[in-house]
C-alpha cells in the first residue's frame, strides 16, 4: 500500500459529508469499509494499514454520535489492525488467519455499534425538528 493511496482515502473530510444531512447517515460505512484488510498485495507495511484504520475510524466516529461501546469496539478495532498487520509481516500463516478473524469479528461489532448510534442520532433529530 503506498503512500499516495492512503492519501487518497483519506482525503475526504468527514465535515464535507455530514452536511447532506438524514440522505447522509449511513456514510460512515464507507469508511469502516476502508478499515478491511487490503488482499494480496506485494508492498504491504503494517503501519500504513494501521494508520489508514485509525484515520477511517475517525472518520466513522465523527459521523455518528458514539457511545463509550463505540469508542471502546473502535479501539478494539485499532488493536486488532495492528495486530494484523504485525501477525501479515510475520510469515506465520496460522497467526495471519487468526488475527485476519480477529479483526473481522471486531470490526462487525462495532459496525453494530455504530448502526445503533446512528439510529440514536438520526431519532435525536427528529425529534428537535417535531
Amino acid at each position: 500500500m503506498s503512500l499516495k493511496k492512503l492519501a487518497l482515502n483519506i482525503s475526504m473530510p468527514a465535515q464535507s459529508i455530514r452536511k447532506g444531512g438524514t440522505a447522509m447517515t449511513q456514510h460512515w460505512r464507507i469508511f469502516l469499509a476502508r478499515s478491511a484488510p487490503p488482499g494480496a498485495i506485494l508492498d504491504f507495511s503494517a503501519a500504513e494499514f494501521a494508520l489508514e484504520v485509525a484515520v477511517n475510524l475517525r472518520y466513522c466516529l465523527n459521523l455518528v454520535r458514539p457511545t463509550p461501546e463505540c469508542i471502546d469496539l473502535a479501539d478494539l478495532v485499532l488493536l486488532r489492525a495492528r495486530n494484523y498487520g504485525e501477525a501479515r509481516m510475520g510469515h506465520n500463516p496460522q497467526l495471519f488467519a487468526e488475527a485476519e478473524d480477529a479483526l473481522a469479528k471486531a470490526t462487525r461489532l462495532l459496525e453494530i455499534e455504530l448502526e445503533y448510534c446512528a439510529k440514536q442520532n438520526m431519532k435525536g433529530r427528529c425529534e428537535r425538528a417535531a
